[in-house]
């Protein structure tokens, strides 16, 4: 069971909507992980009007538990770091317990050997919070909600950017694009592909008798991307396994490609 640590910036009772505002941005998260500006966009809204919960470690002098209160000077909180599968640490924060009660179980989280508390705080300061702790070149980023479906992992940069008001496509999380946002443009140019890509492709073309062309473009979707990149538009048959062909010819180029470091594949008959 989880102990609760309210501090809100006001003496405001909590609003009878707190519980939707929480629903709201959970969800807001969810949707986030499109990666997609726009998506991005509503959670920036959702954080203006919500709360984060973050797991402390130790107890904070002089607040009382269970009350909001005002803040009328510096808060210092000592979170829990979240460790990754390889043990790197990251800043955690949670909209709601539900992620929290596995982790707490799994990790043995206390609040000085006691039973965990969480402080609850605006969201837009939790994140704040979290951007101080990342201070530390040994905490490697941010996750939120973290295995959950509304799990959404930052990194400084993009945390930083939120902070600063700048919704940016997350484009670790880009899959596709929905094809009412379907605005890719291509772009100038610029150099031309490095000339091991460009043989690295023809290789793997000579062992992959579905695809009889293709076309290496630089592009840019300002709803999922922060700068151009390359295109592969590969010529296929019809009966053509679309999914085999993805993964051959990324892992054959994975090695090549210029910045930013990734590739569009799209087929065309």
């Amino acid at each position: 069971m989880l102990g609760r640590f309210p501090v809100a910036e006001n003496l405001e009772a909590p609003s009878e909507h707190a519980a939707e505002d929480t629903q709201s941005l959970t969800l807001a998260l969810e949707r986030a992980r499109s990666g997609l500006r726009r998506d991005v966009a509503a959670l920036l809204e959702s954080f203006a009007q919500g709360e984060l919960l973050v797991p402390i470690a130790k107890n904070v002098a002089d607040v009382p538990e269970g009350e909001q209160i005002e803040l009328e000077s510096e808060l210092t909180l000592s979170p829990h770091l979240l460790p990754d599968v390889s043990g790197e640490p990251f800043a955690a924060l949670f909209s709601h317990t539900g992620p929290l009660e596995p982790i707490v179980e799994a990790l043995g989280w206390t609040t000085e050997g006691e039973q965990l508390k969480v402080c609850s705080l605006p969201a837009r300061l939790a994140l704040e919070l979290a951007r101080n702790l990342l201070n530390d070149p040994r905490v490697r980023g941010l996750v939120i909600d973290p295995g959950s479906p509304s799990e959404l992992a930052l990194t400084r940069s993009e945390l930083a950017s939120l902070l600063a008001g700048r919704p940016i496509p997350l484009v670790a999380y880009v899959q596709h694009i929905p094809e009412e946002l379907d605005r890719t443009v291509v772009a100038e140019a610029g150099d031309p592909p490095p000339q091991g890509l460009v043989s690295t492709l023809d290789d793997w073309l000579s062992s992959a008798p579905e695809v009889s062309g293709y076309r290496l473009e630089r592009t840019f979707n300002p709803d999922r991307d922060l700068e151009p990149h390359l295109t592969l538009t590969l010529t296929v048959s019809a009966e053509a396994d679309r999914r085999d062909l993805f993964q051959g010819v990324t892992r054959a180029v994975a090695d090549e490609l210029p910045p930013p470091g990734y590739l569009d594949v799209l087929f065309e008959t």
